[in-house]
């Protein structure tokens, strides 16, 4: 009877010993199915992150190009202001000179004028 007593203890611990590893296995397998699940929210939101961030770069990308045509454009015209600058500064240049000769000749005459009469 002892030893009958003794198998019906050891059926039970191994019944449990069965049960707990089926636990323990089915504990394994819901942590690793929350820790998947928390990996596939983290992923998700590192692509609408990743998303986000090359539709910024794009509009950024797109702005930049925007303003360097807009930049080309002011400096064709400021190109061009300053060589119509530049010509303009001759021909004063040109003008004071010319002024200054015919002032020279202009006191010449004067002098020769006056000193005929």
């Amino acid at each position: 009877m002892p030893s009958d007593k003794s198998d019906e203890v050891v059926g039970k611990l191994d019944k449990v010993v069965d049960n707990l590893e089926t636990a323990t296995s089915q504990l394994s397998g819901v942590v690793t199915q929350q820790q998947l699940d928390l990996v596939r929210e983290r992923i998700t939101s590192c692509e609408a992150d990743i998303i986000s961030v090359k539709t910024s770069d794009e509009l950024t990308n797109e702005k930049f190009s925007e303003h360097f045509d807009q930049i080309d454009v002011e400096m064709h015209q400021l190109k061009e202001h300053n060589s119509n600058l530049e010509k303009d500064v001759s021909g004063l240049r040109a003008l004071a000179l010319t002024g200054f000769a015919l002032s020279t000749i202009a006191m010449i005459s004067l002098v020769l004028c006056i000193a005929y009469l």
